[in-house]
């Protein structure tokens, strides 16, 4: 039991000696008193009550006003923390929703993402290069190519849309695969987007490392994974909802202005 706790259920009514309480604490008193000493400066720093009142010398109260003080830093961590909690349940819930998804949807949604990460998004430009076009659709995946808009269209990027079921793991044949096929539309670089989870060999062969760990000169592909996809979904808020949530605590500068005034 802390000293607080020990307080609030045996001093509320009357005032106990510090050496009182280490000895039910089963402590030493200098401690106590370190205790009290430490908690009344922190109170003061942080303008709070101090869970005790000093009523005199040695003689300590518990402090009933601390009970209806508000802690701002620990309300905001809190609701931060609660939040996290909130949006990780979320991101989970997503993922599932996802991966139930037929082909023919996910190959929508992968299109919103890559539009989201600035693909030209006109089907119908006369510019082939500056099309989002499906290519080929082969099982669970789609190919596609686009250009991106900072670019100005110039090269052309193929992607793979692959629909994964529920952590589903994507290994080194799709990457080379994805990477075979950039020649045939004169692509410098690949996009796989998945809600798969990508491998670590894998990751290495999408930035060209060999098996002994040398760099080599191919064209990179980029990878989109679904924690990468969720990501783009919470920033670009698509398929999602936010919430704002009005939290009221004392403008202290407020009155203290006043009395000033």
């Amino acid at each position: 039991m802390t000293v607080k706790q020990w307080l609030s259920r045996n001093a509320r009514a009357k005032p106990v000696h510090y050496t009182d309480i280490a000895e039910a604490l089963g402590r030493d008193a200098s401690s106590v008193q370190a205790s009290l000493s430490i908690e009344g400066a922190q109170a003061e720093a942080n303008g709070r009550p101090a869970y005790f009142v000093r009523i005199a010398p040695g003689l300590y109260r518990y402090n009933d006003l601390c009970e209806g003080a508000v802690d701002e830093a620990a309300i905001d961590e809190a609701l931060r923390s609660r939040a996290r909690q909130f949006n990780n349940s979320t991101r989970a819930e997503m993922i599932r929703l996802i991966a139930r998804l037929d082909v023919n949807a996910f190959e929508k949604l992968a299109k919103i993402v890559l539009i989201n990460c600035r693909a030209y998004s006109d089907e119908n430009d006369p510019d082939e290069k500056q099309r989002l076009v499906v290519r080929d659709r082969r099982n669970s995946t789609i190919e596609m190519t686009t250009a991106w808009r900072d670019d100005g269209g110039c090269s052309p990027v193929v992607v793979y849309a692959k629909k994964c079921s529920l952590d589903e793991e994507i290994g080194v044949e799709t990457i080379r695969e994805l990477r075979g096929s950039l020649p045939r539309y004169g692509a410098n670089q690949g996009v796989l987007i998945s809600n798969g989870i990508v491998t670590e060999e894998a990751k290495y062969e999408a930035v060209g490392f060999s098996k002994s760990g040398l760099k080599v000169t191919i064209p990179p592909i980029h990878l989109m994974d679904k924690e990468i996809m969720l990501d783009i979904l919470f920033e670009s808020r698509t398929g999602i909802r936010s919430r704002s949530v009005d939290v009221f605590l004392i403008d202290k500068e407020f009155f203290g202005d006043l009395s000033d005034k």
